[in-house]
Formats: C-alpha cells, structure tokens, sequence
C-alpha cells in the first residue's frame, strides 16, 4: 500500500510542478497530499521511505497506461470469436521469425528483436515460447512491465 501511496504522491507532487493543476487549486491539492501521506504513514521527503517505496524508473502514468492497454486488448481479445488457429504455413513462418528474434537478442538489438517476436505471435498467438521470448526482451531493455504482461500471457497460452 505504502508503494502506491508513495506513487500517488509523487504524481500529484510532479503535476503541482508541471503546471497540470492550476494555480488555484493548488494549495488545496499540496493539502491532500499532506493528508494521503499521513494517513498512511508515508514522507516523500525521508530519504529511507523515497529509496524503498519508489518505483523509478517507472511512474504511475506508465503503470495505468500499461494496465489501460493491457485491460483493452484482453477485452477485444475475449470479445471477438476465437479463430481457427494458424496454418502450418503460418507455424513455420512464425517459427522463422522467433529465429530471427533470437538472433537479434544475442545481438543486443532488444527492439528488433522484440518486432520479430511481435510478429511470430501475429501468425501464431498459440505459441507460449513467442511471449516468453518477448517478455525477456523487454526485461532486457529493462521495460519489466511489459515483461510481466508476457510473461502472464506465456502461462496463459
């Protein structure tokens, strides 16, 4: 709770700088925050609490973005009728392209590589090794978020 907490305020503290809120509302916003932070026991300004409830480089827009995306392409996934499934032509060509995804990893040309594997999933999203291997390009870019989706989506598969 102290994580989203502290998350929260940092969202409302960088809003209060960006000039996202108005200058009227802003000492009744610097209120809340006050508030929030007591009432779950969270300082922004204790160094300790900042370095052990901070989720940086990550921010809360990134994490609700994530989960909009996430939630929306389930949601269309689940709505629509499940197709046949891939062709043989469409498993090998898929297969191919997780080849290239590989060798692209190896290169270190994480975004390639995660293109490749985007694709093979494109031909065959039966495939649990497609999003695994996706899920650790992104954790090698250091986009874990997003390797969490993968991931879940592989054990899904």
């Amino acid at each position: 709770q102290q994580k989203l907490v502290y998350a929260i305020i940092e969202f409302l503290n960088k809003s209060l700088e960006d000039g996202t809120v108005k200058q009227d509302d802003k000492e009744g916003l610097e209120v809340a925050i006050q508030c929030i932070g007591e009432a779950f026991g969270v300082d922004p300004s204790d160094k300790d609490q900042s370095e052990r409830l901070s989720i940086k480089p990550t921010a809360l827009e990134s994490v609700f973005d994530l989960f909009l995306k996430t939630r929306d392409k389930v949601a269309s996934s689940s709505a629509s009728p499940k197709p046949a499934g891939p062709t043989a032509e469409d498993k090998a060509n898929a297969d191919k392209l997780k080849q290239k995804g590989n060798s692209l990893m190896s290169a270190k040309k994480y975004d390639e590589a995660i293109q490749s594997y985007t694709e093979a999933i494109t031909l065959d999203s039966t495939n649990p090794v497609y999003y695994s291997n996706r899920a650790a390009a992104h954790s090698s870019k250091g986009d874990h978020l997003s390797a969490i989706v993968d991931a879940e989506k592989a054990i899904e598969v």
